[in-house]
């Protein structure tokens, strides 16, 4: 892995071969979509909406896993948990590290 904490390498090597010189529309929509579920994520924290905070981090889950994003999806999969048990209090936290390795994903994803 190339950053065994950010992408899997094998995972994007793959999505490379299938997309072709697609690969980099790929990569932004990717962006886009992530800045979007972040402010739902953000807007569903805010709100105290559990179901939403949880819809919203199992998209961003698949997604990310789709595109080899692994400390995403790994994020993702913690906050999907602690909406889904009501545990509120860490979701500040974890939204702040989702925003951190969203934003080093997508940096990585770029570079390749």
């Amino acid at each position: 892995m190339q950053d065994s904490a950010i992408l899997d390498d094998e995972v994007v090597t793959e999505l490379q071969d299938v997309m072709g010189q697609d690969f980099p529309m790929l990569v932004g929509s990717f962006h886009r979509d992530g800045e979007q579920r972040l402010q739902a994520l953000e807007a569903a924290y805010t709100a105290g909406d559990k179901e939403t905070l949880c819809r919203q981090a199992h998209s961003f889950k698949g997604s990310s896993g789709n595109l080899g994003a692994v400390r995403v999806f790994d994020l993702c999969m913690q906050l999907e948990s602690l909406a889904r048990e009501g545990e509120l209090g860490q979701v500040s936290d974890l939204l702040a590290r989702l925003r951190d390795a969203f934003d080093q994903a997508c940096d990585a994803l770029r570079q390749i």
